[in-house]
Protein backbone atom coordinates (compact mmCIF):
# COMPACT_ATOMS: atom_id res chain seq x y z
CA UNK A 1 0.00 0.00 0.00
CA UNK A 2 3.07 2.29 0.10
CA UNK A 3 2.45 3.21 3.70
CA UNK A 4 5.34 4.75 5.62
CA UNK A 5 7.58 1.74 6.35
CA UNK A 6 9.73 1.24 9.42
CA UNK A 7 13.27 0.58 8.12
CA UNK A 8 13.61 -2.60 10.19
CA UNK A 9 11.01 -4.21 7.94
CA UNK A 10 12.87 -3.44 4.70
CA UNK A 11 14.56 -6.83 4.73
CA UNK A 12 11.18 -8.52 4.41
CA UNK A 13 10.91 -7.24 0.85
CA UNK A 14 12.89 -10.25 -0.31
CA UNK A 15 10.44 -12.77 1.08
CA UNK A 16 7.69 -12.31 -1.49
CA UNK A 17 8.97 -14.99 -3.87
CA UNK A 18 9.94 -17.17 -0.93
CA UNK A 19 6.45 -17.30 0.47
CA UNK A 20 4.66 -17.48 -2.86
CA UNK A 21 6.72 -20.12 -4.64
CA UNK A 22 8.12 -22.13 -1.79
CA UNK A 23 7.01 -22.01 1.81
CA UNK A 24 3.33 -21.35 1.14
CA UNK A 25 3.10 -23.22 -2.15
CA UNK A 26 1.52 -26.64 -2.04
CA UNK A 27 0.67 -29.29 -4.62
CA UNK A 28 -3.00 -28.71 -3.83
CA UNK A 29 -3.83 -25.82 -1.54
CA UNK A 30 -7.45 -26.96 -1.34
CA UNK A 31 -6.75 -30.43 0.08
CA UNK A 32 -8.98 -30.59 3.22
CA UNK A 33 -7.20 -30.16 6.54
CA UNK A 34 -4.50 -28.09 8.20
CA UNK A 35 -1.33 -26.93 6.47
CA UNK A 36 1.17 -24.15 6.90
CA UNK A 37 4.75 -22.96 6.76
CA UNK A 38 7.39 -21.12 8.72
CA UNK A 39 10.59 -19.41 7.69
CA UNK A 40 13.66 -18.64 9.85
CA UNK A 41 15.99 -15.99 8.42
CA UNK A 42 19.01 -13.85 9.20
CA UNK A 43 19.44 -10.59 7.33
CA UNK A 44 21.71 -7.59 7.16
CA UNK A 45 21.26 -4.31 5.34
CA UNK A 46 21.80 -0.58 5.22
CA UNK A 47 19.24 2.21 5.00
CA UNK A 48 19.63 5.95 4.51
CA UNK A 49 16.37 7.82 5.10
CA UNK A 50 15.07 10.59 7.32
CA UNK A 51 12.14 8.30 8.16
CA UNK A 52 14.50 5.80 9.81
CA UNK A 53 13.72 6.01 13.54
CA UNK A 54 16.98 4.41 14.66
CA UNK A 55 18.64 6.22 17.58
CA UNK A 56 21.66 7.10 15.43
CA UNK A 57 19.34 9.05 13.12
CA UNK A 58 17.51 10.94 15.86
CA UNK A 59 19.39 14.22 15.33
CA UNK A 60 19.68 15.97 11.97
CA UNK A 61 21.69 19.15 11.51
CA UNK A 62 19.49 20.55 8.76
CA UNK A 63 16.67 19.65 6.37
CA UNK A 64 18.87 19.48 3.26
CA UNK A 65 20.06 15.89 3.70
CA UNK A 66 18.48 12.42 3.61
CA UNK A 67 19.65 11.28 7.05
CA UNK A 68 22.36 8.98 8.38
CA UNK A 69 23.20 5.67 6.76
CA UNK A 70 22.25 2.96 9.26
CA UNK A 71 23.47 -0.64 8.99
CA UNK A 72 21.67 -3.37 10.90
CA UNK A 73 21.47 -7.13 11.10
CA UNK A 74 18.83 -9.26 12.77
CA UNK A 75 17.04 -12.63 12.68
CA UNK A 76 13.33 -12.81 11.88
CA UNK A 77 10.69 -15.53 11.75
CA UNK A 78 7.57 -15.53 9.60
CA UNK A 79 4.81 -18.08 9.30
CA UNK A 80 1.31 -18.96 8.23
CA UNK A 81 -1.34 -21.50 9.28
CA UNK A 82 -4.35 -22.40 7.14
CA UNK A 83 -7.27 -24.81 7.11
CA UNK A 84 -9.01 -26.01 3.97
CA UNK A 85 -12.64 -27.05 3.84
CA UNK A 86 -12.25 -28.10 0.22
CA UNK A 87 -13.02 -25.11 -2.00
CA UNK A 88 -12.59 -22.64 0.89
CA UNK A 89 -9.37 -21.94 2.81
CA UNK A 90 -9.14 -19.89 6.01
CA UNK A 91 -5.67 -18.58 6.89
CA UNK A 92 -3.85 -16.54 9.52
CA UNK A 93 -0.31 -15.15 9.52
CA UNK A 94 1.93 -13.56 6.92
CA UNK A 95 0.99 -13.47 3.23
CA UNK A 96 2.81 -12.77 0.00
CA UNK A 97 0.85 -9.58 -0.76
CA UNK A 98 1.89 -7.88 2.47
CA UNK A 99 5.49 -9.07 2.52
CA UNK A 100 5.92 -7.93 -1.07
CA UNK A 101 5.22 -4.39 0.18
CA UNK A 102 7.68 -4.84 3.09
CA UNK A 103 4.84 -4.57 5.57
CA UNK A 104 5.36 -6.90 8.54
CA UNK A 105 1.66 -7.30 9.20
CA UNK A 106 -0.39 -10.33 10.08
CA UNK A 107 -3.53 -11.23 8.15
CA UNK A 108 -6.76 -13.07 8.81
CA UNK A 109 -8.39 -14.07 5.56
CA UNK A 110 -10.29 -16.49 3.38
CA UNK A 111 -9.64 -17.87 -0.10
CA UNK A 112 -12.54 -19.37 -2.07
CA UNK A 113 -12.32 -21.30 -5.35
CA UNK A 114 -15.44 -20.94 -7.47
CA UNK A 115 -14.10 -23.25 -10.17
CA UNK A 116 -10.78 -24.18 -11.76
CA UNK A 117 -10.51 -20.76 -13.43
CA UNK A 118 -11.85 -18.36 -10.80
CA UNK A 119 -10.90 -17.66 -7.15
CA UNK A 120 -11.31 -14.80 -4.66
CA UNK A 121 -9.16 -13.85 -1.67
CA UNK A 122 -10.31 -11.44 1.07
CA UNK A 123 -8.22 -10.55 4.11
CA UNK A 124 -7.98 -8.12 7.03
CA UNK A 125 -4.58 -6.85 8.14
CA UNK A 126 -3.05 -4.61 10.76
CA UNK A 127 0.40 -3.67 11.96
CA UNK A 128 2.18 -5.16 14.95
CA UNK A 129 2.28 -2.78 17.97
CA UNK A 130 5.66 -1.06 18.51
CA UNK A 131 6.91 -2.16 15.06
CA UNK A 132 5.78 0.84 12.99
CA UNK A 133 7.15 4.09 14.38
CA UNK A 134 7.54 7.57 12.90
CA UNK A 135 9.01 10.82 14.18
CA UNK A 136 6.57 13.06 16.05
CA UNK A 137 8.15 15.98 14.21
CA UNK A 138 10.61 14.86 11.50
CA UNK A 139 11.54 18.50 10.79
CA UNK A 140 13.10 19.14 14.20
CA UNK A 141 16.81 20.02 13.79
CA UNK A 142 19.79 20.05 16.17
CA UNK A 143 17.75 18.26 18.85
CA UNK A 144 16.81 14.63 19.41
CA UNK A 145 13.62 13.71 17.60
CA UNK A 146 11.07 11.61 19.47
CA UNK A 147 9.12 8.70 18.04
CA UNK A 148 5.42 7.92 18.10
CA UNK A 149 3.50 4.84 17.00
CA UNK A 150 1.71 4.59 13.70
CA UNK A 151 -1.47 2.50 13.54
CA UNK A 152 -2.29 0.76 10.26
CA UNK A 153 -5.35 -1.36 9.45
CA UNK A 154 -7.09 -2.37 6.27
CA UNK A 155 -8.47 -5.01 3.95
CA UNK A 156 -7.48 -6.44 0.58
CA UNK A 157 -9.17 -8.42 -2.17
CA UNK A 158 -7.68 -10.43 -5.04
CA UNK A 159 -9.62 -11.97 -7.92
CA UNK A 160 -7.71 -14.70 -9.72
CA UNK A 161 -8.69 -15.62 -13.28
CA UNK A 162 -6.80 -18.51 -14.88
CA UNK A 163 -8.12 -18.44 -18.46
CA UNK A 164 -6.72 -17.88 -21.00
CA UNK A 165 -3.73 -16.63 -18.93
CA UNK A 166 -3.34 -16.41 -15.13
CA UNK A 167 -4.44 -12.85 -14.29
CA UNK A 168 -4.93 -11.39 -10.80
CA UNK A 169 -6.96 -8.23 -10.21
CA UNK A 170 -6.34 -6.59 -6.84
CA UNK A 171 -7.83 -3.89 -4.63
CA UNK A 172 -6.67 -2.89 -1.15
CA UNK A 173 -7.76 -0.26 1.36
CA UNK A 174 -5.76 0.87 4.38
CA UNK A 175 -6.14 3.48 7.09
CA UNK A 176 -3.09 5.02 8.75
CA UNK A 177 -3.01 7.20 11.86
CA UNK A 178 -0.14 8.71 13.86
CA UNK A 179 -0.65 8.62 17.62
CA UNK A 180 0.99 11.98 18.33
CA UNK A 181 0.95 14.31 15.35
CA UNK A 182 3.49 17.11 15.90
CA UNK A 183 4.82 17.35 12.36
CA UNK A 184 6.02 20.86 11.57
CA UNK A 185 5.69 22.14 15.15
CA UNK A 186 9.37 23.12 15.14
CA UNK A 187 8.86 25.29 12.06
CA UNK A 188 7.38 28.77 11.84
CA UNK A 189 4.14 27.71 10.16
CA UNK A 190 0.67 29.17 10.14
CA UNK A 191 -2.24 26.97 11.27
CA UNK A 192 -3.29 26.54 7.63
CA UNK A 193 0.22 25.46 6.62
CA UNK A 194 0.39 22.98 9.51
CA UNK A 195 -2.87 21.39 8.37
CA UNK A 196 -1.28 20.67 4.97
CA UNK A 197 1.12 18.26 6.69
CA UNK A 198 -1.43 16.12 8.61
CA UNK A 199 -0.50 12.44 8.04
CA UNK A 200 -3.77 10.64 8.88
CA UNK A 201 -4.62 8.92 5.60
CA UNK A 202 -6.83 6.61 3.59
CA UNK A 203 -5.06 4.52 0.95
CA UNK A 204 -6.62 2.88 -2.10
CA UNK A 205 -4.63 0.59 -4.33
CA UNK A 206 -5.65 -1.07 -7.60
CA UNK A 207 -3.49 -3.59 -9.43
CA UNK A 208 -3.34 -6.14 -12.22
CA UNK A 209 -0.79 -8.93 -12.58
CA UNK A 210 -0.39 -11.50 -15.35
CA UNK A 211 1.85 -14.58 -15.61
CA UNK A 212 3.30 -15.40 -19.03
CA UNK A 213 4.89 -18.88 -19.14
CA UNK A 214 7.53 -19.03 -21.88
CA UNK A 215 8.10 -22.74 -21.26
CA UNK A 216 7.98 -25.19 -18.35
CA UNK A 217 11.00 -23.55 -16.69
CA UNK A 218 10.62 -19.80 -17.41
CA UNK A 219 7.81 -17.43 -16.43
CA UNK A 220 7.64 -13.66 -17.03
CA UNK A 221 5.15 -11.76 -14.86
CA UNK A 222 4.45 -8.04 -15.53
CA UNK A 223 2.24 -6.00 -13.18
CA UNK A 224 0.80 -2.49 -12.99
CA UNK A 225 -0.51 -0.66 -9.90
CA UNK A 226 -2.24 2.62 -9.12
CA UNK A 227 -2.18 3.97 -5.55
CA UNK A 228 -4.13 6.91 -4.15
CA UNK A 229 -3.24 8.39 -0.76
CA UNK A 230 -6.00 10.65 0.56
CA UNK A 231 -4.41 12.37 3.57
CA UNK A 232 -5.88 15.04 5.85
CA UNK A 233 -3.03 17.22 4.64
CA UNK A 234 -2.94 17.91 0.90
CA UNK A 235 0.88 18.08 1.00
CA UNK A 236 0.86 14.40 2.00
CA UNK A 237 -1.75 13.26 -0.55
CA UNK A 238 -0.53 11.71 -3.79
CA UNK A 239 -1.27 9.60 -6.87
CA UNK A 240 1.26 6.90 -7.71
CA UNK A 241 1.77 4.68 -10.73
CA UNK A 242 3.96 1.59 -10.27
CA UNK A 243 5.14 -1.05 -12.72
CA UNK A 244 7.14 -4.19 -12.18
CA UNK A 245 8.29 -7.25 -14.07
CA UNK A 246 9.42 -10.54 -12.57
CA UNK A 247 11.46 -13.30 -14.18
CA UNK A 248 11.25 -16.77 -12.63
CA UNK A 249 13.51 -19.68 -13.61
CA UNK A 250 13.41 -23.23 -12.27
CA UNK A 251 15.43 -26.36 -12.95
CA UNK A 252 15.19 -29.50 -10.85
CA UNK A 253 15.88 -28.39 -7.23
CA UNK A 254 17.01 -24.89 -8.19
CA UNK A 255 14.84 -21.78 -8.60
CA UNK A 256 15.61 -18.11 -9.12
CA UNK A 257 13.28 -15.11 -9.12
CA UNK A 258 14.25 -11.51 -9.87
CA UNK A 259 11.85 -8.56 -9.82
CA UNK A 260 12.47 -5.07 -11.20
CA UNK A 261 10.23 -2.23 -9.96
CA UNK A 262 9.67 1.39 -10.80
CA UNK A 263 7.17 3.95 -9.55
CA UNK A 264 6.37 7.65 -9.82
CA UNK A 265 4.29 9.73 -7.39
CA UNK A 266 2.69 13.16 -7.83
CA UNK A 267 1.59 15.08 -4.72
CA UNK A 268 -1.45 17.34 -4.48
CA UNK A 269 0.14 20.40 -2.84
CA UNK A 270 3.44 22.00 -1.90
CA UNK A 271 5.09 21.07 1.38
CA UNK A 272 5.04 24.40 3.28
CA UNK A 273 8.39 23.67 4.94
CA UNK A 274 10.21 23.28 1.61
CA UNK A 275 7.93 25.39 -0.61
CA UNK A 276 7.67 22.64 -3.24
CA UNK A 277 5.93 19.32 -3.83
CA UNK A 278 7.34 16.03 -2.59
CA UNK A 279 7.07 14.28 -6.00
CA UNK A 280 9.39 11.31 -6.37
CA UNK A 281 10.57 8.46 -8.60
CA UNK A 282 11.56 5.12 -7.12
CA UNK A 283 13.41 2.10 -8.55
CA UNK A 284 14.26 -1.24 -7.04
CA UNK A 285 15.39 -4.78 -7.68
CA UNK A 286 15.27 -7.88 -5.53
CA UNK A 287 16.32 -11.43 -6.21
CA UNK A 288 16.12 -14.79 -4.46
CA UNK A 289 17.79 -18.11 -5.14
CA UNK A 290 16.26 -21.25 -3.58
CA UNK A 291 17.46 -24.82 -3.28
CA UNK A 292 14.82 -27.44 -2.46
CA UNK A 293 15.18 -30.35 -0.06
CA UNK A 294 18.77 -29.79 1.10
CA UNK A 295 20.31 -32.87 2.72
CA UNK A 296 17.21 -34.75 1.46
CA UNK A 297 14.96 -32.93 3.96
CA UNK A 298 11.48 -33.11 2.45
CA UNK A 299 9.29 -29.97 2.19
CA UNK A 300 12.21 -27.68 3.02
CA UNK A 301 14.27 -25.03 1.22
CA UNK A 302 17.28 -22.83 1.82
CA UNK A 303 17.42 -19.31 0.34
CA UNK A 304 19.82 -16.54 -0.57
CA UNK A 305 18.19 -13.13 -1.07
CA UNK A 306 19.37 -9.63 -1.95
CA UNK A 307 17.84 -6.33 -2.97
CA UNK A 308 18.26 -2.62 -3.58
CA UNK A 309 15.82 0.29 -3.58
CA UNK A 310 16.31 4.00 -4.25
CA UNK A 311 13.87 6.93 -4.05
CA UNK A 312 14.70 10.25 -5.71
CA UNK A 313 12.41 13.02 -4.47
CA UNK A 314 12.18 16.62 -5.62
CA UNK A 315 12.86 17.38 -1.94
CA UNK A 316 16.28 16.07 -0.83
CA UNK A 317 14.97 15.44 2.69
CA UNK A 318 12.81 12.62 1.28
CA UNK A 319 15.52 10.87 -0.77
CA UNK A 320 16.26 7.35 0.43
CA UNK A 321 18.40 4.34 -0.41
CA UNK A 322 18.47 0.82 1.02
CA UNK A 323 20.23 -2.49 0.38
CA UNK A 324 19.90 -5.89 2.02
CA UNK A 325 21.16 -9.45 2.00
CA UNK A 326 19.68 -12.40 3.86
CA UNK A 327 19.69 -16.15 4.04
CA UNK A 328 17.13 -18.47 5.52
CA UNK A 329 15.48 -21.84 5.85
CA UNK A 330 11.80 -22.63 5.30
CA UNK A 331 9.63 -25.67 5.99
CA UNK A 332 6.07 -26.39 5.00
CA UNK A 333 3.67 -28.98 6.35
Amino acid sequence: MNLPIHPKTKLLLALSPLFSSAAFAEADLFTPGFSGAFSVNVGTGSNQSQSNTHDDNAVTDDLNNSGEEISQGSPFILGRLQYSFGDTVVFVGNSEDQIAEAQFQGELGVLHRFNDNLSLTAALFGNVPSIDEVWQDPYLTNSERRTTEQTVAGARFALGVNAPLPITLKYAYAYSEVDREDIGVSQDLTEQESQLLARESDYHRFGAEVALPLNQSIVVAPALYYTLRDALGDAKSFDQISAQISLALSHQKHSWVTTFRGSSASFDAENPVFKQKQDYDSTGIFSVYSFSEPFAWRNSQIHLMAGYQSTDSDITFYDSESTFFSTGFSYRF
